[in-house]
């Protein structure tokens, strides 16, 4: 390590986790989810959602400059946003078949 403390070197790995746990709580949170279909999340769900990503997001902005943190955050949401919604109805396409 040159030069750098070890909160540097690991704001990136946490900014990443937070935001990604935070849009997966997002998710979880919208009334058309297919995570848990006809379960309805708490409100609590969903605060805890934007609280994650946007403390990702300063985490983030530790890390790098401003352009670049939120080009990484919003990278990290789209991920979430596009594949956990296939993967929840691939999941439940394999139960609907086994029945």
């Amino acid at each position: 390590m040159t030069g750098t403390t070890l909160a540097t070197e690991l704001a990136l790995p946490a900014g990443l986790i937070l935001t990604l746990l935070g849009a997966a709580l997002l998710y979880r949170a919208a009334p058309n989810q297919a995570l848990r279909p006809g379960q309805p999340a708490g409100r609590g769900i969903a605060r805890g959602g934007w609280g994650a990503t946007l403390l990702g997001l300063l985490v983030l902005l530790t890390w790098s400059g401003p352009a670049t943190s939120v080009f990484i955050w919003l990278t990290a949401l789209m991920l979430v946003w596009s594949l956990l919604p296939l993967a929840a109805a691939w999941r439940a396409g394999d139960r609907k078949a086994f029945k």
